[in-house]
């Protein structure tokens, strides 16, 4: 028990390390496990190239890297990242998908991603509409106040009243929209 949770605790260290420091120091290239590296960028959904990256700056201390160590880690983390739910998770918050995926995981993640994606689009067509309802409001005050106004003419008055039965419709239309999509259940 002991062990497993040294493991665990140096996998967070070496993580926390990673994520801060965009660059290894020396030390850190003579005593790393390449395997746990590889794992934490795998579980991050990091790309091949990260490994290029940890190499280059090693090899400025004369550290050669473990790519073989490094990859496996990687495919192993890459199990724990190419998950439906993690997929579902970076769509929902509209986050870009790299293609990294193993083939035998792609297929689960992609189904969560696009799930998530599709709860994302929603928030932002709700978001866009309560925009454009507020819009189309402050649009019919200042029409109401210029109808206020003694000096128009009458041309200008029939104008400003076309004006607010298109805005009505208009906000009418949007309103049913917005209803419609919250009305949605976002699971689907």
């Amino acid at each position: 028990m002991k062990t497993w949770m040294i493991k665990i605790l140096s996998l967070l260290f070496v993580g926390f390390l990673l994520g801060c420091v965009s660059t290894l120091t020396r030390n850190e290239c003579l005593e790393a496990d390449w395997y746990e590296i590889g794992l934490i960028d795998g579980s991050e959904g990091e790309p091949r190239s990260k490994f290029q990256e940890h190499a280059e700056n090693c090899l400025k201390y004369d550290v050669h890297v473990g790519r073989e160590a490094y990859y496996r880690g990687r495919d192993q983390g890459l199990k724990s990242y190419c998950t439906r739910d993690r997929g579902f998770e970076l769509g929902r918050l509209g986050e870009r998908y790299n293609p990294i995926c193993p083939q035998d995981l792609e297929s689960d993640f992609l189904a969560g991603y696009s799930k998530g994606q599709g709860q994302y689009d929603r928030k932002l067509k709700i978001a866009t509409l309560e925009q454009r309802l507020r819009t189309i409001e402050n649009q019919i005050k200042s029409k109401k106040k210029q109808l206020l106004m003694s000096d128009l003419n009458r041309d200008r008055k029939n104008e400003l009243q076309a004006d607010l039965q298109y805005l009505d419709i208009e906000y009418r239309q949007a309103l049913r929209d917005l209803k419609d999509l919250k009305n949605i259940d976002p699971s689907e």
